[in-house]
């Protein structure tokens, strides 16, 4: 069924009909969550490496160069895992590095030490997994919308998924500069838990692997 006029609009990302055995609207607003959440996280741990222990220039190149082995990594778990129940694995994984960064305090005496210090080490590497999988998540959104949105919205969807991810990017440097200066744990809080719940909810997506694709709703 199509809006009135025999086209597809963007009100038809929101209806009632299951589409590969989920509600439209479910899927939609799901998705758009998991957009924001992708780009949120990702963006937001990206430019959160001053607030982490230790050398400044180590941690950044440390934390960008994750994305290599995470981009490779993900094809074949998109391939066998399937690509929602990829999402949902990398938005919990990636969310609770990021909330157990919270539990390893850095004091003065671990700053002193600098690397050696366990607990420094431990934010550090609990930060850059987190880095790690959401950035499998942000490529899985693209393949799964792609798979996801019917052909008649596939258009409407996409653009609708990239304004929600370009607001949690808008977004992101807020939190870590304003919270930031508050705490140093309190973006990587904010990070965790909406990555966490973005996963719990990206249960109910429906798989796309293996599955004939709708063309319309």
């Amino acid at each position: 069924s199509l809006s009135s006029g025999g086209t597809s609009t963007t009100r038809d990302l929101f209806v009632e009909k299951h589409v590969l055995g989920v509600p439209m609207w479910q899927t939609t607003s799901i998705n758009l969550l998991c957009w924001f959440t992708a780009s949120f996280t990702y963006y937001g741990l990206a430019l959160n490496t001053g607030n982490l222990a230790g050398d400044f220039y180590s941690n950044f190149c440390i934390n960008m160069a994750v994305d290599v082995p995470a981009l490779i990594l993900s094809i074949p778990m998109f391939d066998k895992l399937g690509r929602a129940r990829t999402l949902s694995i990398t938005l919990i994984l990636g969310g609770l590095s990021c909330i157990g960064v919270t539990f390893f305090a850095v004091d003065a005496e671990c700053e002193m030490i600098g690397p050696a210090c366990f607990n420094m080490m431990a934010r550090s590497w609990l930060a850059f997994t987190g880095k790690f999988c959401l950035c499998i998540t942000f490529a899985g959104v693209f393949l799964y919308s792609s798979e996801v949105f019917p052909t008649s919205v596939r258009t409407q969807g996409m653009g609708l998924s990239s304004v929600s991810a370009r607001v949690g990017g808008v977004l992101a440097p807020l939190v870590v500069v304003v919270l930031g200066q508050a705490s140093r744990d309190a973006p990587m809080y904010v990070f965790g838990f909406v990555s966490l719940l973005s996963g719990l909810l990206s249960i109910r997506l429906p798989e796309t692997l293996g599955k004939v694709l709708a063309d319309s709703v």
